[in-house]
């Protein structure tokens, strides 16, 4: 079991920042144009995936000798399911997204709907903040001051209660009419558990 860092070719704008998160990763996968991230980090990943639409022939050939998975162009899974499909097959215990936000919305909103595909398995982690998706009982770690979010997808999450958090939830319902931002971690641990629903939870650092 290992973790996988997956770099996609969403926006980063600061790459130093991610370094260390990055690198805290057993493995590292470049997806399509996120090999570029790699070649600026100075990083040569494990595996390379994609139908290679946003990464140039010439980038590719410099990292000829490193394992690669080359997709058709038209095909029903994004470059990012399929490395996170392999990723799950080759025993990853977690996996988490760097580049998956930004550019465009459409690539943006699918790769939260991946989060919810695979709660407790797949992160998304930019330069300002971590997402992930709940499932059931979450217990997570942060600190006094932190904020944290919590947004409903693919309809409403009921049954929802929190401990540790300023302004509590106990059995609550969150849908396109209450959702909640900004809320207030008061313990270095916050619980928060679901009956029915996906949530996504979203920490600032």
């Amino acid at each position: 079991m290992h973790t996988t860092a997956l770099i996609a070719d969403g926006q980063i704008d600061s790459l130093e920042i991610l370094r260390p998160s990055i690198l805290h990763h057993q493995r590292i996968v470049a997806v399509d144009g996120g090999l570029a991230y790699c070649k600026q980090l100075k990083i040569r990943p494990d595996l390379i995936v994609g139908d290679f639409d946003s990464c140039p022939p010439d980038l590719l050939n410099e990292y000829e000798e490193i394992p690669r998975i080359t997709l058709e162009n038209e095909k029903d899974e994004t470059d990012l399911e399929t490395a996170i499909n392999e990723e799950l097959k080759r025993g990853a215990r977690r996996i988490t997204l760097f580049g998956a936000w930004g550019k465009r919305i459409d690539h943006s909103v699918a790769n939260l709907l991946l989060l919810a595909r695979h709660p407790d398995k797949v992160w998304m982690e930019t330069e300002k903040e971590s997402l992930f998706a709940i499932h059931q009982t979450t217990t997570l770690s942060c600190h006094p001051g932190q904020t944290l979010s919590l947004i409903p997808l693919n309809g409403p999450v009921k049954g929802i209660t929190t401990q540790g958090l300023k302004w509590e939830l106990k059995n609550k319902t969150m849908d396109l009419h209450f959702f909640g931002i900004s809320n207030i971690c008061l313990k270095t641990q916050v619980e928060i558990s679901i009956q029915e629903g996906s949530l996504i939870c979203c920490l600032i650092k």
